[in-house]
């Protein structure tokens, strides 16, 4: 423990000493970084904004010379060449615009007039007056002496003399000064003559050939924004050099600011962290000596203690005498092992086996079944897999209470184990669904236990003086005929449960296909609102049309599924899996929407005809679905009775009291009520005769036999009565053959649909239909002088 207690005592002193120095140095570094990154970035702001200064300062004297040189009273003056009168406004104007000297140029550059002595063969006059006459204006600097000076030279609008109007600004101490006020940065102004630098004006009050010293260090300025370090006598700053005005002026503006100041803030913090890291440094090296003393003398029976707990031994009790913390923990450390053993226990359990009934559950079952497989692979027997769903449970539950519905599972549970043999497996999956394993046991075998079981729990179940009959569907599947491995094994097992759940017949067994079939339902149904968002599903429209006159009278909407893997699919193959799935209402309210829009563009097409929209009884039990329906009538200004709602009489049988205030809401609106698939469902004359309906439609399954079926014939005749007699109009759909229109309209049945009118056709097709058929209708008028149904239609005798 000698070397753990100078290791801790070490590591201490050297981990504060790292990060002490790695702190304060990283912070030194990163400052100085962050200044010479944020002084460059000053610098390159700072230029841009002199340049922007001088650019706004530049307009401004150009404008002011370009009214100077139209003044009449100058224009004048040039004019009777009277040189003193010219001198004198010259340096009325100069003095406005804060100019340093004023004059007045021929065009061979020659000074006409000036408001002080000025040399006759001043360098750059007549450079001044070329690149006015290409430019309209001209900048330059212009030195004499050891000065220089900013000129402006304008044209002078004189009718009879070609002069130029140039005003010269001092390039000097308070024009740095001026634009070191805006830039926040110092300024110096220098020129270069060959290798030698003369500072013409600086914000600084430093000498000039300190100055100049500096500024010949630098690179001569090329436009870039890269800053140069530069001392100043003992001071060394970041400096920018940019030309000003143009490279070739000779003129160049230093922008410079000094990193001392720049790093002051630093500086101070600096000290503060060396001053805390000494003195965090002793803190650290003390406390460090004082807790590996008392650390050291009882580590070890820990650490052998937690060394005996990580093997799973937790019988070893842990002996620490006196107090303190280390003894509080040795307490502890015995605690935990106690509470350690008791939780492995109850969470192996836990895993393994369901709290409820006491059964494996899936996570041992499908463990069991791994290895009764692998067995069997070597063994060559055979072994079956049962998947076993209480298929009324649910309700149950949901009537009884949830108490009742355990109490029930455990009661099904114990009436299935005793039905088995103690070397089956029998494992709670989830909810209501069971999963049997039966070793050294063929598919026959298992069929026959299977129905054993099957009538132990529909014998019924005792719970709470109730006695339950229970519905039950079973799947079975065999290895090695139907897989090989687990998984697949129960999933095929439960794709012939679901068969037999759905064909209401108790067991089947899994036969080849029906796993593809499963899956493709499954895709279906995954896809279903992606569809609905995704515009895949088709609006297509079956016409209508009216018996007694020949016109066509409307449009009933259905809904096809362009699947992108599967195809063009039916409504048979995804509606009932959408209404089991709860999800009917998603293609309810795109059919809606659709078939409302699609409307309405009749209108404007001038085609006036109703759309029919199947609801479901799922449907029917939203109360939002009126508001829905108006809020779409409204957004497309569509008039509610161009709307017709078609409902079966099995939606209205689940729930006939809400169905019917729903359906009077309907109608309170204007839109129209159909009862589709008439005859077919279970309601009672006394439950139809309340309906707010407008409409019954005969379902094809009468019509298509028509009128060779006497037993349709008695139907339908007495449909199409007992529609008349309670007001309502009467529709036959499914119409193929002209013998049964002719026999329905001979009935008095208002309305018809079906293939021999026109199959379900796009959307985008049918008003195209429609004004085919009426066409067709008036070339047979004109023809034979009676108006057809359909070119294909002959009329009744």
């Amino acid at each position: 423990m000698h070397s753990l207690r100078f290791k801790i005592l070490a590591g201490v002193a050297v981990i504060v000493l790292l990060t002490q120095a790695g702190t304060i140095g990283t912070v030194l570094v990163t400052a100085n970084e962050e200044v010479s990154v944020r002084t460059e970035k000053e610098l390159t702001t700072g230029a841009e904004l002199f340049e922007r200064l001088m650019n706004v300062r530049a307009t401004r004297l150009k404008n002011f010379l370009r009214a100077a040189s139209a003044d009449p009273g100058l224009v004048a003056a040039i004019e009777s060449q009277d040189t003193m009168l010219i001198s004198k406004l010259l340096a009325i104007h100069g003095k406005r615009v804060g100019a340093d000297r004023a004059l007045v140029l021929d065009h061979a550059g020659q000074v006409v007039a000036t408001t002080n002595t000025i040399a006759r063969d001043l360098p750059g006059m007549l450079e001044l007056i070329d690149y006015t006459e290409a430019d309209g204006m001209a900048r330059s600097v212009v030195s004499s002496g050891d000065q220089s000076w900013e000129m402006l030279t304008v044209p002078i609008k004189s009718p009879e003399h070609l002069l130029w109007l140039s005003m010269g600004f001092l390039i000097s101490d308070e024009l740095a000064q001026s634009m070191a006020t805006y830039t926040g940065l110092n300024i110096a102004l220098a020129l270069r003559e060959g290798n030698s630098v003369r500072v013409l004006g600086s914000s600084l009050h430093v000498a000039d050939e300190a100055l100049a010293k500096g500024l010949a260090d630098l690179n001569r300025p090329a436009r870039s924004s890269k800053s140069e370090s530069m001392s100043i006598g003992d001071i060394r700053s970041l400096a920018l050099e940019i030309p000003y005005l143009y490279a070739s002026s000779g003129v160049s503006v230093v922008l410079h600011k000094s990193m001392f100041a720049a790093m002051a803030p630093y500086r101070a913090h600096r000290n503060v962290m060396i001053s805390l890291g000494l003195f965090m440094l002793g803190i650290a090296f003390c406390g460090a000596l004082v807790l590996s003393t008392k650390v050291t003398q009882r580590l070890r029976k820990l650490i052998n203690a937690a060394q005996t707990i990580s093997v799973g031994d937790y019988g070893a009790p842990i002996n620490i005498s006196g107090k303190g913390e280390l003894a509080e923990l040795a307490k502890a450390f015995n605690a935990m092992q106690q509470i350690l053993a008791e939780r492995e226990e109850h969470i192996t359990y836990q895993a393994q086996f369901d709290v409820l009934t006491g059964l494996p559950n899936r996570i041992l079952g499908m463990q069991r079944l791994t290895e009764i497989i692998d067995n069997a692979q070597n063994t060559q027997e055979p072994v079956s897999i049962l998947i076993i769903d209480l298929d009324s449970f649910d309700d149950i539950g949901s009537s009884l209470g949830h108490e009742f519905g355990d109490a029930l599972l455990c009661q099904a549970a114990e009436r299935l184990r005793a039905g088995l043999e103690s070397e089956h497996t029998l494992a709670r999956l989830e909810a209501d669904n069971f999963l049997v394993v039966m070793k050294d046991t063929n598919i026959e075998a298992a069929e026959l236990a299977a129905n054993e079981l099957l009538r132990s729990i529909e014998g019924g179940l005792g719970v709470r003086n109730v006695n339950i009959s229970l519905d039950a569907s079973i799947g079975i599947s065999a290895f090695p005929d139907h897989g090989k491995i687990p998984d697949q094994l129960v999933l095929r097992a439960t794709v012939a449960k679901n068969d037999a759940k759905q064909a209401q017949d108790g067991i089947h067994r899994y036969e080849e296909g029906q796993e593809t079939c499963h899956l493709r339902q499954l895709t279906i149904l995954g896809d279903l609102r992606r569809a609905v968002n995704g515009d895949e599903l088709k609006l297509f429209l079956q016409p209508k049309i009216h018996l007694g006159i020949g016109v066509v009278c409307g449009a009933e909407a259905l809904v096809r599924w362009d699947h992108p893997v599967l195809g063009f699919l039916p409504p048979g193959e995804f509606i009932p899996i959408a209404e089991k799935s709860g999800n009917i209402s998603l293609i309810t309210h795109w059919a809606l929407a659709a078939s409302i829009r699609e409307c309405r563009l009749w209108q404007e097409e001038g085609i006036n005809l109703p759309v029919s929209v199947n609801l479901s009884g799922r449907d029917l039990l939203d109360r939002n679905l009126p508001c829905l329906i108006l809020e779409l009538l409204r957004d497309h200004d569509l008039d509610p009775h161009k709307l017709i709602l078609e409902i079966t009489e099995e939606a209205l049988v689940s729930d006939l009291s809400h169905a019917k205030l729903v359906l009077e809401c309907l109608r309170e609106i204007g839109i129209k009520v159909s009862i589709d698939d008439f005859g077919t469902g279970y309601s009672s004359l006394a439950q139809i005769k309340n309906l707010p309906a407008d409409e019954v439609k005969i379902d094809r399954s009468f019509i298509m036999d028509l009128p060779g079926n006497r037993a349709d014939v008695a139907i339908v005749r007495a449909s199409v009565e007992l529609g008349h007699s309670l007001g309502l109009e009467v529709l036959a759909e499914g119409v193929e053959t002209q013998e049964a229109l002719d026999w329905l309209t001979a009935q008095g049945c208002e309305r018809a649909q079906g293939y021999l009118i026109a199959r379900p056709m796009p959307a985008e097709s049918f008003p195209a239909w429609v004004k085919q058929y009426k066409a067709s209708q008036i070339e047979a008028a004109d023809t034979n002088g009676v108006t057809f149904l359909h070119p294909a239609i002959k009329p009744a005798s």
